[in-house]
């Protein structure tokens, strides 16, 4: 058989140079900045939320002595509270899809 050839002209295609300057360098970071935070928060919102009230409400109820015997410091910090809420939501998660069956 004889091979079909197309004679179509391909066009030639050239992206034209833009400037954005420092002002879209800008816009365009913020853009960024912003779609990072949207995402942190539909993942972590939750979990920064209650660390937030743990971190917020621990003092007002537990002694400083217990705090210290508990975290190691006289203070909490809300990175450790972080971790464990996610660390707990982690390990219930698993826990919740094991009884399930999947």
């Amino acid at each position: 058989m004889r091979e079909i050839e197309s004679h179509m002209p391909l066009r030639e295609f050239r992206f034209r140079t833009m400037r954005i300057g420092p002002l879209g360098v800008a816009v365009a970071a913020l853009t960024l900045f912003a779609a990072t935070v949207v995402m942190l928060l539909l993942a972590f919102g939750k979990a920064i939320l209650l660390s937030a009230l743990v971190s917020w409400l621990w003092p007002r109820i537990f002694s400083p002595d217990f705090t210290k015997v508990i975290f190691g410091t006289e203070r909490i910090s809300f990175w450790k509270i972080l971790l464990l809420v996610i660390l707990v939501g982690v390990v219930f998660s698993m826990l919740r899809r094991r009884r399930r069956g999947g």
